[in-house]
């Protein structure tokens, strides 16, 4: 079943406990090596609404209902000539996948978009659901690995 009133838009400060609750949920089915906190989830929101230029916070709302949610990050690459846009996080609530919700975003995310040259998101390698849908929409593996050193 497709859903047929799909918006798209930045998160209000009234809908912040709909969105922790999104975001727990997330790191429930998909855990991280960094367990998430509602500590980190404030920080993020604070940066984000008083630094609007580090990123965005976008809901997917079908009808009234907050069907999910993706954090946006943006950031400039000599590379690739441009800016990337990484999706930090995307979620779409279990009763919702499967009608095309995460499918519309992204591809209103892949038009050009100024100096917007490229999407990028993480995959848990396990998780091959997920990768076979990126797969599916034009993502691929880039021949560098993701490295990170905690500080």
């Amino acid at each position: 079943m497709q859903v047929t009133k799909l918006n798209f838009r930045p998160v209000k400060r009234a809908e912040y406990s709909e969105l922790r609750a999104m975001i727990h949920e997330l790191y429930r089915e998909d855990p991280s090596t960094k367990p998430i906190s509602d500590k980190k989830i404030s920080k993020t929101l604070t940066e984000l609404r008083n630094k609007p230029q580090k990123g965005q916070i976008i809901v997917f709302e079908d009808g009234k209902t907050l069907v999910g949610y993706a954090i946006l990050i943006p950031y400039w690459s000599n590379e690739y000539g441009g800016i990337i846009l990484h999706i930090d996080e995307l979620y779409v609530k279990s009763d919702h996948r499967g009608r095309g919700v995460a499918t519309r975003f992204l591809k209103r995310l892949a038009h050009k978009n100024h100096d917007r040259v490229a999407l990028q998101l993480e995959v848990t390698p396990s998780n091959t659901r997920a990768m076979n849908y990126y797969h599916k929409l034009g993502f691929r593996k880039t021949k560098n690995s993701h490295l990170i050193r905690m500080i």
